[in-house]
């Protein structure tokens, strides 16, 4: 299980909650933090869809976290991801 490092390709902040797109290189059981919203609260959702075929990949949220943890099949797969929340 490794945190994997993403590329911000775009971050859209209101008062209160923010969405975050970019890309992000994962495997499964790898993990992606969304330092972008609030790290005491649950992402309300992200989305990772494989580049190579559109395909998306489950991942989940632990509690009171902004972790994403993939557990759909991937193999150091790149993907486009987009997450939304309360912003940090």
């Amino acid at each position: 299980m490794v945190d994997r490092p993403r590329t911000v390709w775009k971050l859209k902040s209101g008062i209160y909650e923010a969405a975050e797109w970019g890309e992000v290189e994962i495997s499964k059981d790898d993990t992606v933090t969304i330092s972008s919203l609030k790290s005491t609260a649950n992402p309300y959702n992200a989305v990772f869809w494989k580049m190579s075929n559109g395909n998306e990949v489950t991942n989940t949220h632990a509690a009171n976290t902004n972790v994403c943890t993939i557990t759909g099949t991937a193999t150091n797969e790149k993907c486009i991801y987009m997450a939304y929340g309360i912003k940090a």
